[in-house]
This record gives C-alpha cells, sequence and structure tokens, in this order.
C-alpha cells in the first residue's frame, strides 16, 4: 500500500509541475497578447473594431493577473528555492506595469502611443518575456529533479513489486503509467508552446525594428510636407533653427534662393521684439501662441501686417522638440480692411456733415424704417415706430404731401424713381425741407420693398431765398449807386453786361450788341492808350492793379466818367478762363473833385487827404512844396512816409484811435509832430485834422504848417522856466530839510530829557544810596547819550546836503542802546521787553534813522500801553523774500484800524488821549523808512495790541556811504 502511495504521490508532483510550467508558458503568451491588443488600438490600419480589441485587452489582463496571482501562491505553498521567488519578485514589478498600462489604455475613449509608451511597452513586455522563461526553465529543473527522484525510487521497489506489479499490473499500475505518459506529453507540450513564445518575442523585436524604420520615414515625410504645404509653415528645433520651412513661408518673407535651414530664427529675423521672443520660451514650455494680426516691422523700416500660430510639437519620449510656426503675411488684407475702414468713416462723417439719411418700406408690413440720421432729421423718437401709411402727416399739406403720394404710388406701379424737394414737419412743430430720393425692388413683377435716401437741405433752401433776396437788393443797390457788373468768359469770346450797366453807358440793350472790343470803341479819345495799358498789364499779370477811372462816349454822344474794377480768374493750370467786374458812374462826383481840387490848391498851408485806409489820396503844391515830393510820388503811400522812424510807432497808436473816433482837431490845439522831407531833414510841424463824410467812406483833411522858427523861439523860454523851477525846488527842499531836522531834534531830544527828569525823580525818592548810585550810573548814560544825539543830530545837519549816509547797523546792539536811554520809563512801567536777532542782526542804514526808529517804535509801546496788564513787548527778525523785517509786537492799547488806519502815519495824529500824545513819532518813523527805500505798516486789534513791520530796503549798497 506504501508503495502505491509513494508512486501516486510522484505521479502526481510531475502533473503539478506539468501543469505549472503550463500556466507560466501561457503567461508570455498572454503578455504578447496584450502587447499586439496595444500596439493594434494605435495603429491606423486595424482591421477589427477598437471597442472588440478592448474588450480582448481586458480579458487577457484579467486572466494574466489572475493566473500570476495563482502562481504566487503555489510557490508560497510549496515553499520553492529563493531563486524562483527573486523571479517572480522581479516579474511582479513588469506585470504590474503591463497591467496599469493596459487598464489605462482601456478606460480611455481614444489614445495615441508617443515614443516613450511605446518604448516603454516594449521594455516592459521583453523583461517580462525573459523573466517567464527564466521561471519556466527553473520549473523544468525542478520537475527533472522531480523525475529523477521518482525514477530512483522507482528502481529501488522495482524489484520488490515485481510480483505484486505483475498481479496488480491490470488492476493498479497501467492506469498511472498511463497518466504519467499524458503529464509527459503536456510537458513536451509545454516546451513547444515555450519554444514557440521564444519565436514570437524574436518577432516582435523585429517588429520593434521595424516600427523604428517606420518613425524614421514619418520625420522625413513630415519634412517633406512642410516643404510642401501650401500654408506658410516653419518648423524649428529647442534651440530656434529651422528644421523645415514650407515655399509659400519663404515667399511671405522674401528668402527665396536663401538658406535657412539650421539657422537660427532670430539670425534670419534680427529685427524680432524682445516680447515675441519671451512667448517663444513659453512655447516651448508647452504654451500654444496665436496671434489674429499684429504689425511686423521689418529691418528695412517697411511694415508687414502677419498672423501667427505657434505651438510646440513633441518627442517620442513626450519632450518638447522644438516649435511649430503656422503663420501667414495679410498686409495686403489689412490695407484693404483700413482702407475700407476709412471710407465708411468719411462716408459716415459725410453723412453727419450733409444730414443725409436712409430710409425703407416694406410694403408687405407697411413698416417703415429710418436710419439714426434720419431720425435725428425729423426728431423722432428712438423708440418710435413709423408706418408708411401713418406718416404722411410729416410732409406738409398742399404740394409736398401731394408730391410724396403720387411718388410712392407711381413708383409701386411702374417702379419709377424719384427724386423730390419737399418741406415736412418734423415730431417738434418745425419746418423744414428734405431732398427724398427713392426707388423700387420688385420680385417675379410685383413691389415688395421701397427704400432710398433723404438730405436735410433745410439751411440750403434757406441760403436760396436768402440769395434771391440778395440779388434783388443788389439789383436795387446797383440802381441807387449807379452801378453795373459784367463778365467776359475768354474761351468763348461772349462778353455779358448786366441790364444796369446798359443804362448807365447809355445804349439800349435791345438795340445795342456787346463785344470785346466794345470797351475800346466807346472809350473817350483822350484815354483810350490808359485803357489799353490797364487791360494789357491785367491779362499779362493775370492781376487788375486797382481801379480804372476814363471817360466814355454814350449813344447820344454825351461824357461820362465811369469807375472800373476787375477780377481775373484762372483754372488750375493758370491760364484765364474768365474776366468779371464792375462800372460805376463818377461823372457828377468827377465835376466835384476838380472843385475840390481847386479849393485845395488855393489853401496856404500844406494840405494832405487821407482815406479811410489811411493813404495819401490828394496833396496840394504846398505839400509838394514842404516835403520834396510829386504828387504822383505821394499818391496812395502811408501817411507814415512822411514821419521819421523813430516816432511811427506812436503816431500809429495815435492814428488808429482818431480814425476809430474822427473828430475835428484845429490848429490851436497843438497837435504837433516831427515831419521829413525827401532829403531826410526832419522839421516840427503843428497840423489840424478834420473829417469828411463821403460816399468812398471818410476822409481825412490835414492841414500842415511848418513851426520850426516858432518851436525855437518856444524852447528858449522854456529852457529859462525850467532853471527858475530848479532853483525854486531846491529853495524848497532846503526849507523842507531844515523843518524835518527840527521836528527830528525835538522828538528825539525829547525822550532822553524825559527819561532824565524820570530819573531825577527817582533819585529824588531813593533813600538808599546804593539805589541813587545805580540811579546817578543811569543819568549819567543817559546824559552821554543826550550828548551823542546832539552831535550825531549836527552831523546829520551837515550831510543833508550831499547824500544820506548809509553803514552797517546792528540790531541788537541798537536794541541794548534804546534801553538804555529809555532806562527810566521801562524801569517805571515795570515793561518785559525781549528780542530774538539770530535770523538777521545787521542791515544797511542811517544810523541816526535807524536808531530814531528803534527808540519812537518802543517809546510808543510804553507811552501807549495798557493799565491792565503788565506791557510785553517782543523784537525779532525775519528774512522774507530776500527783505530784512523787522516786527515789533506789544501787548497794549490797540488802535481802531477801521477808523485810523489811513492816518495812522500821519503828522499830528493821535489815537489816544495821553498827555504827552503829539503825533510825531510814527510820522518821523515813517520818513526814516521810507527815506531809505523800505516800507512800514501795522497790524492792531483794539485791547489786544498792535505789531509794527518794518521792511528794509534790499537795495542799500555800500557805495552809498
Amino acid at each position: 500500500m506504501a508503495f502505491f502511495v509513494l508512486i501516486k504521490s510522484h505521479i502526481l508532483t510531475q502533473g503539478e509541475d506539468a501543469f505549472l510550467i503550463s500556466k507560466s508558458g501561457k503567461q508570455s503568451m498572454l503578455s504578447q497578447r496584450i502587447v499586439k491588443a496595444i500596439f493594434a488600438l494605435d495603429s491606423d490600419t486595424r482591421l477589427v473594431p477598437a471597442a472588440t480589441i478592448k474588450d480582448s485587452l481586458k480579458v487577457f489582463t484579467k486572466e494574466l493577473e489572475q493566473t500570476h496571482e495563482f502562481l504566487l501562491k503555489k510557490n508560497k505553498e510549496t515553499k520553492r528555492a529563493s531563486k524562483l521567488n527573486s523571479l517572480f519578485r522581479d516579474v511582479d514589478v513588469n506585470l504590474k506595469t503591463l497591467v496599469k498600462t493596459s487598464d489605462s489604455i482601456s478606460s480611455l475613449p481614444d489614445f495615441k502611443l508617443n515614443k516613450k509608451t511605446q518604448r516603454l511597452i516594449k521594455e516592459t513586455e521583453l523583461s517580462f518575456l525573459f523573466g517567464m522563461d527564466a521561471i519556466v526553465n527553473e520549473y523544468l529543473k525542478i520537475a527533472q529533479a522531480n523525475f529523477i527522484s521518482t525514477k530512483n525510487s522507482y528502481y529501488t521497489i522495482f524489484g520488490l513489486s515485481v510480483l505484486i506489479l505483475t498481479v496488480g499490473f491490470f488492476f493498479l499500475w497501467f492506469p498511472n503509467i498511463q497518466q504519467l505518459i499524458r503529464k509527459n506529453e503536456l510537458l513536451i507540450r509545454s516546451n513547444e508552446k515555450l519554444a514557440h513564445s521564444k519565436l514570437q518575442i524574436k518577432q516582435s523585436l523585429n517588429e520593434l525594428k521595424e516600427l523604428k524604420i517606420d518613425l524614421e520615414h514619418k520625420e522625413r515625410f513630415n519634412k517633406i510636407f512642410i516643404n510642401q504645404a501650401p500654408p506658410s509653415i516653419a518648423m524649428l528645433d529647442k534651440d530656434m533653427k529651422y528644421m523645415a520651412v514650407s515655399e509659400k513661408w519663404k515667399q511671405d518673407y522674401n528668402m527665396e534662393g536663401q538658406v535657412v535651414i539650421g539657422r537660427s530664427h532670430y539670425e534670419v529675423f534680427p529685427e524680432i521684439k524682445q516680447e515675441w521672443k519671451e512667448q517663444h520660451k513659453k512655447c516651448l514650455a508647452g504654451y500654444i501662441d496665436k496671434c489674429e494680426e499684429a504689425p511686423f516691422v521689418r529691418a528695412d523700416g517697411s511694415v508687414q501686417w502677419i498672423f501667427w500660430d505657434v505651438r510646440p510639437w513633441y518627442l517620442p519620449d513626450g519632450e518638447v522638440g522644438g516649435l511649430l510656426m503656422y503663420t501667414g503675411d495679410i498686409t495686403d488684407i489689412k490695407k484693404q480692411s483700413l482702407a475700407k475702414h476709412r471710407i465708411e468713416q468719411i462716408l459716415k462723417s459725410t453723412n453727419k456733415v450733409s444730414r443725409i439719411g436712409t430710409w425703407e418700406l416694406d410694403i408687405e408690413t407697411d413698416k417703415l424704417t429710418f436710419s439714426d440720421m434720419s431720425r435725428e432729421i425729423l426728431k423722432l423718437p428712438k423708440d418710435y415706430q413709423v408706418y408708411g401709411n401713418s406718416s404722411l402727416h410729416l410732409y406738409k399739406d398742399g404740394v409736398s404731401k401731394d408730391k410724396i403720394i403720387n411718388s410712392i404710388r407711381k413708383i409701386k406701379e411702374t417702379g419709377e424713381p424719384f427724386d423730390l424737394e419737399l418741406e415736412v414737419i418734423n415730431m417738434e412743430g418745425e419746418d423744414i425741407w428734405i431732398r427724398d430720393i427713392g426707388q423700387a425692388e420688385f420680385i417675379e413683377g410685383r413691389c415688395v420693398r421701397v427704400y432710398g435716401i433723404f438730405q436735410d437741405i433745410t439751411e440750403i433752401k434757406q441760403s436760396e431765398s436768402a440769395l434771391t433776396k440778395q440779388n434783388q437788393l443788389l439789383s436795387f443797390a446797383e440802381k441807387i449807386s449807379k452801378m453795373g457788373h459784367w463778365q467776359w468768359e475768354l474761351k468763348t469770346n461772349i462778353v455779358t453786361w448786366s441790364s444796369n450797366l446798359y443804362d448807365i453807358m447809355g445804349f439800349n440793350k435791345n438795340s445795342f450788341e456787346v463785344k470785346p472790343n466794345t470797351l475800346f470803341e466807346i472809350t473817350h479819345p483822350d484815354d483810350i492808350d490808359k485803357v489799353k495799358s490797364y487791360m494789357k498789364k491785367g491779362l499779362e499779370t493775370k492781376h487788375f492793379d486797382g481801379e480804372l477811372v476814363q471817360r466814355i462816349i454814350s449813344e447820344d454822344n454825351s461824357v461820362k466818367t465811369i469807375q472800373v474794377l476787375a477780377k481775373i480768374f484762372t483754372d488750375s493750370d493758370g491760364e484765364i478762363i474768365e474776366v468779371v467786374g464792375t462800372c460805376q458812374d463818377i461823372t457828377l462826383q468827377r465835376i466835384a473833385e476838380i472843385k475840390f481840387r481847386g479849393l485845395l490848391e488855393s489853401a496856404p498851408d500844406a494840405m494832405i487827404i487821407l482815406n479811410e485806409n489811411k493813404r495819401i489820396h490828394l496833396v496840394n503844391k504846398q505839400a509838394e512844396k514842404m516835403f520834396g515830393y510829386s504828387a504822383s510820388e505821394l499818391y496812395d503811400k502811408k501817411i507814415e512816409v512822411l514821419i521819421p522812424d523813430r516816432i511811427i510807432d506812436n503816431f500809429i497808436v495815435y492814428s488808429d484811435d482818431y480814425f476809430e473816433n474822427p473828430r475835428f482837431i484845429k490848429t490851436g490845439e497843438r497837435r504837433e509832430l516831427i515831419g521829413i522831407n525827401k532829403d531826410g531833414e526832419e522839421f516840427t510841424v503843428q497840423i489840424s485834422l478834420s473829417p469828411l463824410e463821403t460816399e468812398e467812406g471818410i476822409l481825412v483833411s490835414a492841414a500842415i504848417r511848418d513851426i520850426t522858427a516858432q518851436k525855437e523861439a518856444e524852447q528858449k523860454i522854456i529852457h529859462v522856466n525850467d532853471n527858475l523851477k530848479l532853483l525854486a525846488q531846491e529853495l524848497t527842499s532846503k526849507n523842507i530839510q531844515l523843518a524835518d531836522f527840527a521836528q527830528i531834534t525835538s522828538h528825539n531830544l525829547r525822550a532822553p530829557v524825559s527819561n532824565l527828569s524820570s530819573l531825577v525823580d527817582l533819585y529824588a525818592i531813593s533813600d538808599d544810596n546804593s539805589d541813587k548810585e545805580e540811579v546817578f550810573e543811569k543819568f549819567k548814560k543817559v546824559v552821554n547819550h543826550l550828548t551823542f544825539t546832539l552831535n550825531t543830530l549836527l552831523e546829520a545837519l551837515k550831510v543833508k546836503e550831499g547824500k544820506v549816509k548809509v553803514s552797517y547797523v546792528y540790531f541788537d546792539k541798537t536794541f541794548e542802546k534804546t534801553k538804555e536811554v529809555l532806562a527810566g520809563q521801562i524801569i517805571e512801567s515795570k515793561a518785559e521787553i525781549t528780542s530774538d536777532f539770530t535770523s538777521i542782526n545787521k542791515t544797511l542804514h542811517n544810523k541816526v534813522y535807524f536808531e530814531s526808529i528803534f527808540l519812537n517804535l518802543i517809546e510808543n509801546a510804553i507811552k501807549y500801553r495798557s493799565k491792565s496788564r503788565v506791557l510785553k513787548l517782543h523784537l525779532h527778525t525775519e528774512l522774507i523774500d530776500g527783505n530784512i523785517v523787522l516786527k515789533v509786537k506789544d501787548n497794549g492799547l490797540g488802535i481802531n484800524l477801521d477808523r485810523h488806519r489811513n492816518k495812522i502815519f500821519g503828522l499830528n495824529k493821535v489815537f489816544h488821549r495821553h498827555p504827552n500824545a503829539k503825533g510825531v513819532g510814527l510820522y518821523m518813523t515813517k520818513l526814516h523808512v521810507e527815506s531809505m527805500g523800505g516800507k512800514i505798516s501795522v497790524k492792531s486789534v483794539v485791547g489786544e495790541g498792535s505789531t509794527f513791520i518794518v521792511k528794509f530796503s534790499n537795495t542799500a549798497k555800500k557805495s552809498h556811504i
């Protein structure tokens, strides 16, 4: 029994080995099927539907995964050798990669393998096949070892079992041997399948090689495709060097015949902006850059409009290989677009300026549609809908409404367009004129639409009406002024006269034929040469200079004087096409002018007549003699020709003022000027002016008299008179100086004397010797200051005859000196006096005046202090706009500026009831400040105090000493 159990065990082991070898060999086959299914899905030439392939791929993957789990489980149960465990671990990694790839592909609706994924699948498949072959070989070795063990066991017990085998052969051994034989046959078939798998692996490697060759062909074909593609395409590598370009690209960028392959994009186009280069960098990182239009300024300065689509292309491993540029030259399209836009803008502006709108009538719906300009003309609200039958109220009753009704009816029936001028009433009730142009659209013989434009011609109609009235008025004016007009068309050589001109010339319009030479035929013989010269010069220069006065002989042989004005018109080539002009009958004016000329010549003075343009119109013989010019030389010249250049500007101002307000100025009013004759000699003249209203405008008559001798006598008298005035002014100045000195002396001595009086009183009431000594010391200082003041005043009196002496004076020293002078008053008043001269401490000034300013301002503050509070007085300096400013601020009684502003610094002006108020201190202070070019002002509030502001002049120089 044990024999049979042993034999059965070996047989089962052999069967299990054969089964594991078969399963392992099948794994290789399944992996190959999975890979083939994946590549079949990626192929564009597959015969089986993708869904079927995906279903098979799922089945193969599931079976591969289940079989692998079974083999791992069996390996763990049998506790095989460690080598087999290591092989399974290696194969497990590749299997998971295959399974993951298969699951991902099966779940995607559409996919495309890149080179990197293809290579990964191939490498994984080969690694898996090699691993499974190693596992199969290991199983074969195990099976071989098991088989040898079985054979040895068999030989060992063979001898002992011959009898049993013989007896039980047919009962026990024979079936087992048959089963062993079958298992061996299965093992042989597994080996055959393994050999077949190796063959398939070899075939797969060949396919992979063919796939690589195919990819290389595709890359070459891509370059050929790009080169021959009709659009403008360029292919660049990661270094922005050209790999392929289309012929269209070369044409668009003028690169025919140039080698660009291998060259840098920025070498070919050095003018590319940095902004575009940054975009290219982003595209190399996976970005897609698109632009519909952009200007490309080329190296030669020309502008090329282009569009582009720049995107990366990828290598098989998924990395960016470079850029694909799809571009195009749209310069012509852009120019057309800009031209179209300009035309549309011009049309829009033209419609707006000319006020032209459109309209459309739908015959079926009777709906009338207006453009924005049409609505603006008719003043229609934006949401107001108009229908054809209900729009007739817009047309004015009568002719206009009848015209539009008949025209619409006719255009519907016959299609005949209309062009009408109609009077309408807009929605605001205003009468306006429009020009309405309409056309019809017919379909199958039936009118379906009427459309057109209309223009606001209100201003045109108003202008036509005004022009008609003006023509009528012009005709009336010509009759009144005895004026007519004429026209000569040179191309047709036809001359036309107005009706009034026939009357002026004295010819019958119905019987007299006007020709180009008619003017010469009726001209007085004595004037014929003048007229011919005038006409010849005008036609040669294409400009008639001035007016022509001539005589003509009328049909009744009477002689008339006419004035002719003419103007020439030329074409674009400068050729004369027309001459127009006017003629005025000035016979009566000519007679009056002759009489006036006689009167002018009889005048004793030089006479010059100026017209309204301020030009010389007439001169008499006396004027010719005075200025040395003939009448013809002065005619139509400006009057300035008779005046020296240095006074022309002043004369022009005077003459402009006179012509704006003309008036009679007689000789006695002494309008004197300097005249200059033809030789350049100047002389004094006296002019009387007289305006004269004429039909030609204002004429000014100037009577001129040479008063050179008279002016010389006057100058002698004036010189003597001026000397007497200077002497009187000098005496007056001396008297003023003496009075000023007396005022300064009395005022400046009053403070020290008063101070001495206060010190004497203090001395008298002092019981302590030390106090008396202190008062006595102050008494000596006041006496010294009084002596110095008297000496200074005497010195000032000496220099009064010359310039005021200036020197550098110091604010702090003068301030201390003033406190010493006013020591008695300061002690008596208990005043708190402070100063700050850190900003500015010195200035140029007269020392006496400077000390007087300090003395007066400080003494005034003490004198007019408030009895209800201690006096606080502060002096400080500032520099304002380059000027030194002294401010003296106190908290005294203050001054009512509303009442006393204009008399604060007046002589003998007082504002408070004080027994010692004289009204001299501020007056003297103002004189001292202003005499040195400075200014003094005050700010004051009653009950709060005052601030005196002294602004010293910065014009005082050391050189004044």
